[in-house]
């Protein structure tokens, strides 16, 4: 299954070519002098001999006259910038009549190709072996193509082609680490949907020898690049705490105990010695681990029970969560976990705020554990539009949503402890950091979601309102008090803020606010700052402050000390 529907997510998307090499010594005599090479490239996936997996990629080049060319595979679309260094890597075997095998960055134009930077690979032979090298081009272009080919009769198998640019973060796009560093996401959840089958132990150790897979329920092939090292080390690179689903579906408790020590296991276990030769001497210290994901029923809680007694008799410092809530384990089970974690996938309504608080008034009356929390895992104002409505998960009306869902949060953070908006980046509109191969920009929710994180306290205080068109809770930290307040419709909204006692004359209130003109305005590659926040500083007079809350806004008002 793909999903959505229809849609081709077949990738990496490799195609032959074949591109003439001029190299006129004397001006050409005639059409015939200006003919193309007749090279041609058979090009297919063979079983025989594969580096890694079931088959490898296979080119055979003939040629019959002397007309200079190369030919083999290429992909587009590369981003590359002048100057700027791309590490490139391949396993190659094959018989290539001692030629050199040719790397180029650059692009196709008719039967030629103009390279911005260009390698040869030599002393390729019948065994498998790497050959890797650096390019440098002279051009910016967004849409480059990298091609491997020959420049002669040949066969050429070729295997885990990997082009990074030097300013990576083992392997993840340094502008994109910094901006979610600077959203400062508290915990990043491991894996969803695509749990039911993911096996973990086969996606460590180095990756040129890790097997592609299907992702299963999504459809598209997943290279096997990012595994659970790759993420943690992730987790590390934006300094926040991982949270790891164990596969509760199609694993042993074995294989998730040795996940565990993977993670946390000293230098001399069994799995914390593959995790050194990762390049990582020292555990990774998880805190979190979720049994299962989006699962229920009886099967599951006999799962959950030996999942839970096992892990915590090796590993008693681990918080753990179960997957949905439902009444068996709130009532008998809910001693072997910390948390239940249902999903919230619905606009933010007064309806939806009692249901939360009903399952909150249930767990303190019947839950066997008095201390359970809730983690909302995955959230969002929809999961499963993928027609017109997914876009609206890139505007003003999501930023407005997450950000009445963050008041929902605080307001019952006794015990709401763990809240995961779904997702961070691309991921069909959804993410609040979009892509391109060389550009990002950032949604309105980006702005709101890096607000409440750096602005917030970790303690809730109790707010009385009578306005009912603004949402608003309160934090306190030390030394500062934050209101949030999000006026959902579109007129502004006057309105007084009445603390119960009045701050320091030494403080200053700091207002921070994301506001537009209707709820479908969003950011663009051509727009990135359309919706962007603004910063003032308003006056403070004993214990009130009167402030106009513009149409469609998000504002943070910080009272903290001045400068």
């Amino acid at each position: 299954m793909v999903w959505p529907p229809g849609t081709d997510w077949t990738y990496p998307r490799w195609q032959t070519f074949v591109a003439g090499q001029p190299a006129f010594e004397t001006w050409p005599g005639g059409p015939e002098d200006t003919q193309m090479t007749d090279a041609v490239v058979h090009f297919c996936l063979d079983a025989h001999r594969p580096y890694v997996g079931s088959r490898s990629a296979q080119i055979r080049v003939k040629h019959g006259d002397d007309r200079p060319f190369i030919a083999g595979l290429m992909q587009t679309p590369i981003a590359v910038k002048t100057g700027q260094r791309l590490d490139f890597e391949v396993y190659l075997r094959g018989d290539t009549q001692d030629r050199p095998v040719t790397v180029l960055l650059g692009r196709p134009y008719g039967v030629f190709f103009r390279a911005y930077a260009r390698l040869e690979l030599s002393w390729v032979s019948d065994a498998w072996s790497r050959h890797a090298g650096s390019l440098v081009c002279d051009t910016d272009d967004a849409d480059a193509v990298l091609a491997i080919g020959l420049s002669g009769n040949g066969i050429l198998w070729i295997d885990k082609v990997s082009l990074m640019p030097e300013d990576n973060r083992a392997g993840w796009r340094s502008d994109v680490v910094e901006a979610i560093r600077a959203m400062r996401p508290g915990i990043i959840r491991w894996r969803g949907s695509t749990l039911i089958n993911y096996q973990w132990h086969a996606c460590i150790g180095p990756r040129h020898r890790r097997v592609p897979f299907v992702n299963h329920p999504w459809g598209n092939r997943e290279e096997n690049d990012v595994g659970l090292h790759e993420f943690l080390e992730f987790c590390e690179q934006v300094e926040a705490e991982p949270l790891v689903c164990l596969n509760a579906n199609s694993t042993t408790l074995e294989r998730i105990l040795e996940e565990i020590e993977y993670c946390n296991g000293a230098a001399d276990t069994p799995y914390g010695r593959i995790r050194v030769e990762m390049g990582h001497p020292e555990p990774f210290r998880v805190r979190y681990c979720q049994i299962g994901n989006e699962q229920r029923g009886e099967v599951y809680e006999r799962t959950l029970i030996a999942y839970a007694r096992a892990i915590r008799e090796k590993h008693p410092e681990l918080t753990l969560l179960a997957s949905y809530p439902s009444d068996r384990i709130i009532r008998e089970l809910s001693r072997e976990v910390d948390y239940i974690c249902p999903h919230y996938y619905k606009s933010c309504t007064p309806e939806g705020e009692t249901e939360i608080q009903t399952l909150i008034r249930t767990i303190r009356e019947k839950a066997a554990n008095p201390d359970l929390k809730l983690g909302i895992t995955e959230w969002n104002h929809t999961a499963g539009h993928w027609g017109w409505a997914r876009a609206w998960l890139l505007t003003m009306y999501n930023a407005l949503n997450a950000a009445r869902m963050w008041n929902l949060y605080q307001r019952h953070g006794d015990r709401i402890r763990i809240a995961n908006r779904s997702n961070m980046t691309n991921s069909c509109h959804s993410g609040v950091i979009q892509t391109s191969r060389s550009d990002m920009y950032f949604t309105p929710t980006y702005h709101v979601q890096r607000a409440y994180a750096n602005r917030s306290g970790d303690r809730a205080l109790r707010v009385e309102t009578d306005v009912d068109t603004l949402d608003v809770a309160a934090t306190r930290g030390d030394g500062f008090l934050t209101l949030s307040v999000v006026n959902y419709t579109g007129a502004p909204r006057a309105a007084t803020v009445e603390l119960a006692a009045a701050p320091p004359s030494e403080q200053a209130a700091k207002v921070r606010t994301l506001s537009a003109a209707s709820l479908d305005a969003v950011n663009s590659f051509q727009e990135k700052h359309r919706i962007a926040p603004t910063e003032t500083e308003i006056p403070l007079s004993g214990n009130k402050i009167e402030h106009i809350f513009p149409g469609y806004s998000v504002t943070i008002l910080s009272i903290a000390p001045k400068g």
